[in-house]
C-alpha cells in the first residue's frame, strides 16, 4: 500500500546510524531479526494461533531506509533492536498530517462544470500529496539472488498479459492429466487446465479497457511487480492520471484492518486523511489495486473475497485489480459478474528474457557495459541446444533471477545441469520467504534446506513412479509428507499449505488437485532421490520410458561414481533386443557394414549410421554424430556411395511432382531448360558423377537406370511414364544395392518388432548422451560401453571373454 493508516514514525538520520549498529551487534542479517519478530508474535499469541502475521523482510528494508512506518510496527522494531524509540524517531518529521480538505457540503447545488472541478482538483490534491510516498514505496523492486533492492526501471521488464483465458476450469484430476498428457509443451506444469494461450498485449495497454482485472500467476511471475508498475506509472501520470492510485498489500490489510472489520472505505479515508471518500468512489475517480489474495487464508481470506467482491458491487465506477496465485482463486462466475476480466501474467518471450537479462546484470555489475558484456555471455549460452531445459525453467522473473544469480556466482553455467538446479533450488527455498510475510507451519519452517529438499524429493519420488506422474490428489501428497515427517495425517495438511507459501515449488492446480511448479524440478528432485539412494536398479528399469529421460540423465550427473549405474544400464539396453532373432542379425548386419568400411570415425557411429538408414529408414544422424561428434558420411568412399544409394531409393518412393520441370519461353511452342530434378534423380545423378570410384557393375548398373528415365521431349509425361515404370525400376535399384553393397533390405518387421528397435535405438541415445555429461566414471568402463555400443548379445559376450583373456 501506499502508506500506513494512522500515525507514522521513521529513522532520523543519526536514528538510522543507531539502527543498523544495533542489527550487526544482535542480529547480522534483517532477514534473522524479521524471523526474531515473527517468532516473538507467535508466542505472544500462542503456538497453535493461525492467524499470526510474521513480519516481511520489505518492512524491515523500509524501516532501515527511513521511510515512515506504522507506529506500532516502528515501536516494535526498536524494541527487538533493543533501543528506545523516542531516541531514533525522526520526531520533527511526525507531525500529525493535516486531513485533506473535503467536497464542500453545497456540493449538490452547484452545476456540473463546478461539480467536475472541485472533484479534479481534489483529486490533483490527493495525487500531489501522496506523490512521494508511493514512489519511495513501490518504485523499487528486491533483485532476487543477491541481498539488494533496486530502481524499478533498472529491471522491469514489461509484463504482458493473455487475454480471454479458458472459461471453462477442468477440476477432476483425470481431465487435467489429459490435458498434461495431450501437451507434452507444458513442461512448466502452470497452464494445466487453463485452456490455450491467446493474444499477448501489454500489461498497461490492457488496463485502458477499464475493466476490473483478475490477474493470475504462479509464484514469482511478477504479479506484485506488475501492480507496482501501474502505480507508480499512473502516479507519475502516464496512464489514468485522473484517478488516485492506491496499492494494498492484502495480507498487510488483515493486521491494519481489523478495526475496521475489512471494510475497503474507511480504510481509504484513513489512509487519505478525507472525511468522505464515497464522492471519488462514486464517481470512479479512483485506482484500487490489491496484492496477494491467495496470501491471505482462512476465514481472513474468505471475508476479504467477499469484502472485495461488495465494494467492486457498491462502486462499479472505480477501476479495481487484484492478483492472486494462478488457481487459487474461487467463484470464477461471482468475479466475472462483477465485470472482472481473468488475465495471466504471461511467461517471458525470448526479446523479455533478453532485455531482462541485461537490465539484471546492469543492476548488478553497477556498470552499464560491464553488465552488457555479462548479460551477453550469459545469453550466449542461455540460447544453446543443450541448455533448453535451464530455457524452460528461466521464464518467470523469479527463476531467471536465480538463473542469473548462479551464472554471476560461476562466471559460467555448469556443465551439469544438475548442479544449475542444485544451487537454484538451494536459493529458492533459503531466500523465498525472506521478503513474504506469509503463515508457515512451525514443523516445515524449522527444517533445514538440506531436510526440505530430501522432502521434496521423497513427493517427488513417490509420484514419478506411477504412470499418472504429475498430478497429486491432496491426500496422496499429504500422506506422502506425514510418512516422511512421520506426523499424522492431519499435520501434513498443514505442513503442504506452508510449502506452498513459503516457495511455491508445490502448487494447488484444482480443488484438491497439486502438482510441482515445473518438470524440470520434480526431475532433477526424482534424481536426487535415486542418487541420495543410490538405488540403480530400480532406476535402469524406467531405460526405455521417455518421461524419465531427463532423470536418467540427471542422475549421471551425480557426483558420486556412477560406474555400477552406467554398467547396469547397458544391461538394460543390451536386454531390449536380446530375445528377438531377426532383430539381433540385424544388428550383426551392421556390425558387419561397419566392419567393411574405412575407419574414419568410431565403429558405433558407423553402426548407428546403417541402423538408422537401414532399419529406420531415416537420415537422422544424431546418434551418430553424439557417439563421434565429427562424424560425416562423405569422408568415405563407402559410405558415401551407401548413403547416397538410400537417398535415391526413399526419394524414389515418394518422387515430388509438385512443380513442373520445364519453364516456357516467349514462344509458345517452345521449352526452355530443366529448372527442377526429382529428387531420386539428383542423387542418382551424384553417384554417376562419382562413377570413376564406384565398383564397375554397379557404375553400369546405375548408368543404365539412368538410361530408362525420360529424357527431352519425352520428359513432359515425366509422371505418366513414372506411374508405369515406377515399381520395375525401383526393383532393379535395391537388387543392384543388395548385389553390390549388401544394404537396401526389406526386414519385413512387425509392428511390435518396430516399436522394440526404436525403443532400443533411443535408449542407447540416452547411454550415450548420459557418457557425455561429465559424468564421474572409470576410463575402463567408459571404454567397455563405448565399444560394445550397438552390438549383437554374441558380440558382447565374445568382448567379455577376451577381456577375460
Amino acid at each position: 500500500m501506499a502508506g500506513q493508516v494512522g500515525r507514522t514514525l521513521k529513522l532520523s538520520a543519526e536514528g538510522i546510524k543507531k539502527a543498523n549498529e544495533a542489527l550487526a551487534k544482535s542480529f547480522v542479517t534483517k532477514s534473522e531479526l524479521a524471523t526474531h519478530i515473527s517468532n516473538s508474535r507467535t508466542k505472544k499469541k500462542g503456538a497453535s494461533a493461525r492467524n499470526t502475521t510474521g513480519m516481511s523482510r520489505t518492512t524491515i528494508d523500509e524501516f532501515f531506509d527511513g521511510s515512515p512506518k506504522n507506529a506500532k510496527i516502528f515501536k516494535e522494531i526498536c524494541a527487538a533492536l533493543k533501543l528506545e524509540w523516542q531516541d531514533v524517531a525522526d520526531v520533527a518529521g511526525q507531525c500529525e498530517p493535516q486531513p485533506l480538505a473535503s467536497l464542500p457540503t453545497n456540493i449538490q447545488t452547484r452545476n456540473t462544470s463546478n461539480q467536475v472541478q472541485d472533484i479534479d482538483a481534489l483529486v490533483q490534491q490527493v495525487r500531489s500529496r501522496f506523490h512521494d510516498d508511493i514512489q519511495r514505496l513501490h518504485s523499487t523492486m528486491p533483485l532476487w539472488g543477491v541481498d539488494r533492492w533496486v530502481s524499478l526501471g533498472e529491471l522491469f521488464v514489461d509484463v504482458n498479459i493473455l487475454e480471454e483465458m479458458s472459461s471453462s476450469r477442468k477440476s477432476e484430476l483425470d481431465d487435467l492429466w489429459l490435458d498434461f498428457s495431450e501437451n507434452p509443451s507444458y513442461r512448466s506444469l502452470d497452464r494445466i487446465g487453463l485452456g490455450k494461450e491467446r493474444q499477448r498485449v501489454s500489461g498497461l495497454d490492457v488496463l485502458a479497457k477499464n475493466t476490473n482485472l483478475m490477474v493470475v500467476g504462479k509464484p514469482g511471475s511478477g504479479k506484485t511487480t506488475y501492480l507496482q508498475r501501474v502505480v507508480t506509472e499512473c502516479n507519475a501520470g502516464n496512464l489514468q492520471a485522473y484517478r488516485i492510485p492506491v496499492l494494498i498489500k492484502l495480507r498487510e490489510f488483515v493486521e491494519d484492518g481489523r478495526e475496521v472489520a475489512y471494510s475497503l472505505e474507511p480504510y481509504l479515508e484513513k489512509f487519505w486523511q478525507l472525511s468522505d471518500a464515497d464522492t471519488l468512489l462514486n464517481q470512479g475517480r479512483v485506482l484500487v489495486l490489491l496484492d496477494g489474495l491467495d496470501e491471505v487464508t482462512g476465514e481472513n481470506g474468505k471475508n476479504i473475497a467477499k469484502e472485495i467482491k461488495r465494494f467492486a458491487r457498491t462502486y462499479p465506477q472505480v477501476q479495481v485489480i487484484v492478483t492472486c496465485r494462478t488457481q487459487s482463486y474461487t467463484g470464477e462466475m461471482d468475479w466475472k459478474s462483477l465485470r472482472f476480466q481473468f488475465v495471466e501474467v504471461a511467461d517471458f518471450n525470448e526479446p523479455q528474457v533478453r532485455a531482462f537479462a541485461e537490465h539484471w546484470f546492469k543492476a548488478v555489475m553497477g556498470d552499464e557495459s560491464e553488465g552488457l558484456v555479462k548479460a551477453r555471455e550469459l545469453l550466449e549460452q542461455l540460447f544453446r541446444e543443450e541448455n533448453q531445459p535451464i530455457r524452460e525453467l528461466a521464464i518467470t522473473p523469479i527463476l531467471l533471477s536465480l538463473t542469473c544469480a548462479v551464472f554471476h556466482q560461476r562466471g559460467k553455467f555448469y556443465s551439469k545441469r544438475s548442479k544449475l538446479y542444485e544451487e537454484g533450488l538451494e536459493l529458492l527455498l533459503e531466500r523465498w520467504d525472506e521478503s513474504r510475510e506469509i503463515e508457515r507451519d512451525e514443523i516445515y519452517r524449522d527444517l533445514s534446506v538440506k531436510r526440505k529438499l530430501e522432502l521434496l524429493s521423497y513427493v517427488a519420488g513417490k509420484k514419478f513412479e506411477q504412470p499418472q506422474y504429475v498430478l497429486f490428489e491432496q491426500g496422496e501428497i499429504e500422506g506422502y509428507i506425514a510418512e516422511f515427517l512421520e506426523i499424522e495425517q492431519r499435520d501434513s495438511r498443514v505442513v503442504l499449505r506452508a510449502m506452498e507459501a513459503q516457495h511455491g515449488l508445490l502448487i494447488e492446480r484444482a480443488q484438491k488437485v497439486w502438482s510441482f511448479s515445473h518438470l524440470t524440478f520434480q526431475e532433477y528432485l526424482v534424481a536426487k532421490w535415486f542418487c541420495d539412494k543410490q538405488d540403480w536398479e530400480r532406476l535402469v528399469i524406467h531405460v526405455t520410458e521417455p518421461q524419465w529421460r531427463e532423470v536418467l540423465l540427471l542422475s549421471a550427473e551425480s557426483k558420486l561414481n556412477v560406474d555400477k549405474y552406467i554398467l547396469l544400464m547397458k544391461q538394460k539396453v543390451d536386454a531390449i533386443l536380446a530375445d528377438d532373432e531377426k532383430l539381433q542379425y540385424i544388428l550383426v548386419w551392421a556390425n558387419h557394414k561397419s566392419a567393411l568400411t574405412e575407419k574414419t570415425c568410431k565403429p558405433a557411429a558407423i553402426r548407428a549410421f546403417y541402423l538408422s538408414l537401414g532399419v529406420k529408414q531415416s537420415f537422422d544422424d544424431s546418434l551418430s554424430l553424439i557417439i563421434s561428434p565429427s562424424f560425416n558420411p562423405g569422408i568415405s568412399h563407402c559410405l558415401k556411395v551407401d548413403y547416397l544409394l538410400y537417398r535415391c531409393l526413399f526419394h524414389s518412393y515418394e518422387p515430388d511432382f509438385s512443380q513442373s520441370l520445364y519453364t516456357y519461353g516467349s514462344c509458345e511452342f517452345s521449352y526452355m531448360s530443366i529448372t527442377k530434378y526429382l529428387d531420386f534423380e539428383m542423387f542418382l545423378g551424384e553417384l554417376i558423377k562419382d562413377s570413376l570410384n564406384l565398383q564397375p557393375q554397379l557404375r553400369q548398373a546405375l548408368i543404365r537406370l539412368k538410361n530408362k528415365l525420360p529424357d527431352g521431349q519425352k520428359r513432359i509425361s515425366y509422371e505418366e511414364f513414372w506411374h508405369d515404370n515406377r515399381q520395375t525400376w525401383i526393383e532393379e535399384l535395391i537388387q543392384n544395392m543388395k548385389h553390390s553393397c549388401g544394404i537396401g533390405q526389406n526386414w519385413h518387421l512387425t509392428k511390435k518388432q518396430k516399436e522394440l528397435f526404436q525403443q532400443y535405438y533411443n535408449a542407447n541415445n540416452l547411454l550415450v548422451d548420459c557418457l557425455n555429461r561429465g559424468c564421474v566414471l572409470s576410463d575402463e568402463i567408459r571404454r567397455e560401453i563405448e565399444d560394445t555400443l550397438l552390438l549383437p548379445i554374441a558380440e558382447i559376450e565374445k568382448h567379455k571373454r577376451e577381456k577375460a583373456e
